[in-house]
């Protein structure tokens, strides 16, 4: 599968800019995360060592901590401002054993075999390198050692992708098309496999949320930082007639009697470290 480069400093700048607005939007990631906690609590699994990588604002590392308060819990981002939120999360909280740090989820700052429970919600869709990211993961686990995560598949956005693309091929629009690229669930089973985990197991399902209108949708997508990040704009994108164009067929092919519907495919993936 072909990905679309990813520009990370249009994410870092992205979520650095929304990340006071993030906890007041991100309903659908909140959700997510609590099913991440959920199952580590079902998983039978008792670390001692946790790190939690591409935390945001720390909803699950904190949830963490209370669930297990004798452990010890790193947490990272790579936007400094999300890390400063979850900072000041913990310092209200007077929590002991937990650190924020902003670093990058494919050159992880810690030391060989660290942890027992790595855990990740939403963060891998804005990696290019998969494969490098989960070597990272492999390095910092111990031998044994859980990783438990989420990222978005291939459905996610598909009306929103679907109404651009029918708005570009309308005519007087140029150019090339980019658009950000989601990862197919097999392809991710593959990229774990080989990265070194054992017991691999990918499930995916899919959430709608719905809002008043298709420019509403995009509203919120800034809001929570979620916007496109590859190295090229959305050509055309800008242009008042093509975007008038992807609002215009949103609501024409999409809308119902909830609104205006955006799907997110959830992966959910588990791995050991062999």
């Amino acid at each position: 599968m072909t990905f679309a480069m990813i520009d990370k400093r249009k994410v870092k700048r992205s979520f650095n800019l929304h990340a006071s607005t993030y906890d007041q939007s991100a309903h659908l990631q909140k959700k997510v995360a609590a099913e991440v906690i959920e199952r580590v609590t079902h998983s039978g699994i008792d670390p001692s060592r946790v790190l939690d990588i591409g935390t945001g604002t720390g909803y699950i590392a904190l949830a963490l901590r209370e669930l297990f308060p004798t452990i010890t819990i790193q947490a990272c981002d790579i936007a400094h401002e999300m890390i400063a939120v979850a900072r000041a999360k913990g310092a209200k909280l007077s929590y002991n054993h937990l650190a924020f740090v902003t670093a990058d989820a494919e050159v992880l700052p810690y030391q060989r075999e660290r942890f027992d429970l790595v855990v990740s919600n939403l963060t891998y869709q804005w990696l290019d390198r998969w494969g490098s990211a989960f070597q990272e993961v492999c390095r910092v686990l111990k031998v044994g050692g859980v990783f438990i995560f989420t990222t978005l598949g291939e459905q996610t956005l598909f009306e929103l992708r679907d109404s651009y693309l029918r708005a570009y091929q309308t005519p007087g629009s140029s150019g090339v098309p980019s658009l950000h690229n989601f990862i197919r669930r097999d392809t991710l089973e593959e990229i774990l496999t080989r990265e070194g985990f054992s017991e691999v197991l990918v499930e995916s399902k899919c959430e709608k949320e719905y809002h008043g209108g298709a420019k509403e949708l995009l509203i919120h997508l800034k809001t929570i930082g979620a916007q496109n990040a590859t190295t090229h704009n959305l050509l055309g994108l800008g242009k008042t007639k093509v975007f008038k164009q992807m609002l215009d067929t949103y609501e024409e092919r999409y809308r119902n009697s909830l609104g205006i519907p955006a799907t997110y495919e959830l992966l959910f993936g588990w791995g050991r470290k062999r």
